[in-house]
């Protein structure tokens, strides 16, 4: 079965997009925190099914919180909040910026 990660396009996709999520999860992990592999592809994928990787990471927090919410999506028992999203987009951001790519090319 194909996931909604197999089915992006631009720089950030494929393996590279699991080898950033990985990378995310276990930079948050690092910090001390714990936010599930799933929910970080869940962030990233939407961020790029919304196509809003380009904007400033605040307006991309707000767009996929909105998507979130009109999709159900709220986490239980810990909620999903804008905090954690931020989060996993500020690292997303090191890595593209290790990898040479600009945001609104991923």
């Amino acid at each position: 079965m194909m996931s909604d990660a197999d089915t992006l396009t631009g720089k950030l996709s494929g393996p590279l997009f699991t080898e950033c999520a990985e990378w995310i999860w276990e930079q948050i992990q690092e910090d001390g925190h714990f936010v599930q592999g799933e929910l970080i592809e869940l962030i990233l994928v939407t961020e790029r099914m919304l196509g809003v990787q380009a904007l400033e990471r605040t307006g991309a927090v707000e767009s996929v919180m909105s998507r979130f919410g009109e999709m159900g999506i709220g986490g239980d028992p810990s909620p999903i909040t804008p905090d954690v999203v931020d989060m996993v987009l500020m690292w997303e951001d090191d890595f593209l910026g290790f990898a040479g790519i600009s945001r609104p090319e991923s």
